[in-house]
């Protein structure tokens, strides 16, 4: 809202003016409005008394006349209607009005023109019955009461074209049944107050121009030199140093103003040259600052990123960029959420967790890159203004990848740590087995040796039953040695050999489990595979480990228990590779879980029968020997585990 002291000058002297001249016509107005009602009073008092009176002429009329013919006669004979014929003619209300009578059947009784006639329906300019309402209020009306009625009507016999309104005052003359009417055009009744209003409107307008003269004529006097001041700091304002106020001749109060204002005005440009002076050094500092201050934030690996109340990101640094793949027009701009896994709900999470704690450090959560999930750390805040309110959230973020991989490393180092040192143990208790085994087989294997010649000849019957047991002897024999060589602690060395060694080694080791187990065995082996670079234990190790999996697998499964050994020619990475693939009619692996389970100490199985470290090391292995091995559900449902290893590079084997 404007206030008083907010309005120009001339418009305060305007409102003095006003002050002083409205009470005066004020008081002249009320003047007049007071003599207008008494006027009008005065003229309705004069119309309610021609009522009145001719009610009193009829009333004393009927009281003159002898009591015997009033007796006779209780309505008007022909000489009282004469008489009063007479009286009421003589009766003038303004120019046109006049006196009438009539019963309450609209019947006119005295009238100057209609007298005898039935008027009960007669109705006004706007269809209004104004008779019959005169009728039904009179009768309803006390003893000294007397009714008024407005209406519009067009008088045709005076030469009337639109209708001019008429006021009326009647009283109901109840022993007669007689309704005495008096009624004039009101601005006949009122002249007097129209007139009145005719001179006193030359006043009121007089006596208002006379004030915008006032107010004119001095505020251009006091206002011009001060709109000259006001102009010249107008342009002070918007740059122009030099404006200055022209002075007039003179010492008034203004003159001096003026002369304030042009020595003000020096002292202001010289601050200004001086603060600009200032401004351009502070300016500067403050760019170099801020240019620090980027090159610090941009340079930083760390992505930096700031959203608004939100979720909607305002900024990030090129360590997001690079650490998401995504550019800064592709994020800014967007809802922060829809680059975390759980979308909205991790972003409600990581708000509620920084209004409870003020601040998050080191928090471990993903975000959806590219071509990747990154895994990142965390550090966030929320971002305040100089009041306190929130405007949003800073987010600090460190790619853990690294960090990750090195942790998964290590523990796969340790996994096979721990599984060299089983293997070590193993070596001990196999060398003292074997030296144990081999003493009483030898004993076994001369001694059948001996009965073979001196006790079962040519054409002996027993002959091929010893050819048995000394067959029995030599397989204990074999396995006894690939059991010493297999636990011995050496380092990986790649060898030229057949891919299918390894796999018939771990077979000659648990293959018999896997029969003895009720599971079916089955073969589908090319023949004359190209020849690769190995460690035969190694990936002896690698088969044994996949046969416990698909053994334990087919553990409790109903129907067909079969694990099929199939091996042909491959590719990888448009190189030649031979394909070992161990596939069993087991449940087979869930996609939820073919992403984890060469991850170590990753088990499926319960608390006892698996450390989670066979398929980690079998993974380790077969990447040692650049090759990669793969899982998917075979046509049956079961798993199948693909072994791939590249084809030796001097081979001349076509795959």
């Amino acid at each position: 809202m404007i206030g008083l002291r907010d309005l120009p000058l001339r418009r305060k002297l305007g409102l003095i003016l006003w002050a002083v001249v409205l009470p005066l016509l004020a008081a002249e107005l009320l003047a007049v409005g007071f003599f207008r009602r008494s006027l009008q009073s005065a003229a309705a008092l004069e119309l309610t008394n021609v009522v009145n009176h001719l009610y009193r002429v009829c009333d004393f009329e009927r009281r003159v006349r002898p009591c015997e013919e009033a007796a006779a006669a209780p309505r008007p004979t022909p000489s009282d209607i004469r008489f009063l014929e007479a009286v009421f003619h003589t009766v003038k209300v303004g120019s046109t009005g006049y006196a009438y009578a009539m019963n309450s059947r609209g019947t006119l009784l005295i009238h100057p023109s209609k007298q005898g006639q039935n008027i009960f329906d007669s109705r006004d300019s706007k269809g209004f019955p104004f008779i019959r309402a005169i009728c039904d209020e009179a009768v309803r009306l006390g003893p000294e009461a007397v009714g008024t009625i407005r209406y519009p009507w067009t008088n045709e016999e005076a030469g009337d074209t639109t209708p001019r309104m008429k006021i009326l005052k009647f009283r109901y003359f109840r022993r007669w049944d007689w309704i005495v009417a008096a009624g004039s055009y009101e601005e006949e009744v009122f002249g007097a107050v129209g007139r009145l209003g005719l001179y006193t409107a030359p006043l009121v307008l007089g006596s208002v121009l006379l004030v915008f003269a006032l107010t004119w004529g001095t505020g251009r006097v006091l206002t011009r030199p001060l709109l000259l001041l006001a102009e010249a700091a107008r342009r002070m304002a918007a740059g122009d140093l030099d404006a200055r106020v022209e002075l007039r001749p003179g010492g008034d109060e203004l003159s001096a103003l003026g002369r304030s204002f042009n020595a003000m005005a020096e002292q202001v440009r010289e601050k200004t040259q001086e603060m600009e002076r200032l401004i351009h050094e502070r300016t500067q500092a403050l760019a170099d600052s801020r240019e620090r201050y980027r090159s610090l934030v941009q340079s930083t690996v760390d992505g930096i990123v700031t959203t608004d109340l939100h979720g909607e990101i305002t900024w990030v640094n090129r360590g997001l960029e690079v650490m998401l793949g995504y550019g800064r027009d592709d994020m800014v701009g967007r809802e922060i959420w829809g680059y975390y896994p759980a979308g909205k709900e991790q972003a409600r999470r990581i708000m509620r967790l920084l209004r409870e704690q003020g601040n998050l450090t080191n928090f471990e959560m993903e975000m959806i890159g590219r071509d990747r999930v990154v895994p990142i750390r965390t550090s966030a805040s929320i971002l305040r203004d100089s009041t306190g309110r929130e405007q949003g959230t800073l987010g600090i973020f460190s790619d853990t990848s690294a960090e990750r991989k090195l942790k998964a490393d290590l523990r796969q180092t340790q996994a096979r740590l721990i599984q060299t040192m089983k293997l070590r143990a193993l070596g001990d208790l196999v060398s003292g087995v074997a030296h144990e085994i081999n003493n009483p087989l030898m004993a076994s294997t001369t001694t059948l040796y001996l009965m073979e010649q001196a006790e079962c000849p040519a054409g002996c019957p027993n002959r091929s039953r010893l050819g048995i047991l000394q067959r029995c002897n030599e397989r204990v024999s074999k396995i006894v040695d690939h059991l010493k060589e297999f636990s011995r602690e050496t380092s990986l060395e790649l060898r030229e050999l057949d891919p299918l060694l390894p796999l018939e080694n771990a077979l000659l080791l648990s293959g018999q489990q896997l029969l003895n187990r009720g599971i079916e065995v089955e073969k589908d082996l090319a023949p004359d595979l190209p020849r690769i670079l190995g460690d035969a234990n190694a990936l002896e190790q690698v088969f044994l480990n996949l046969i416990a999996n698909a053994r334990d697998a087919l553990e409790g499964v109903e129907g067909p228990r079969r694990v099929t050994f199939a091996a042909s020619a491959s590719e990888l990475g448009g190189r030649p590779a031979v394909a070992l693939d161990v596939t069993d009619t087991g449940p087979g692996v869930p996609p939820g879980l073919r992403g984890k389970i060469f991850e170590p100490f990753f088990t499926t199985k319960e608390a006892g029968q698996g450390t989670g470290l066979g398929l980690s090391i079998s993974y380790g292995i077969v990447e040692q020997h650049g090759g990669r091995i793969e899982v998917s559900n075979g046509p049956e449902g079961g798993a199948c585990f693909r072994v791939l290893l590249p084809v030796r590079p001097s081979s001349n084997a076509t795959v």
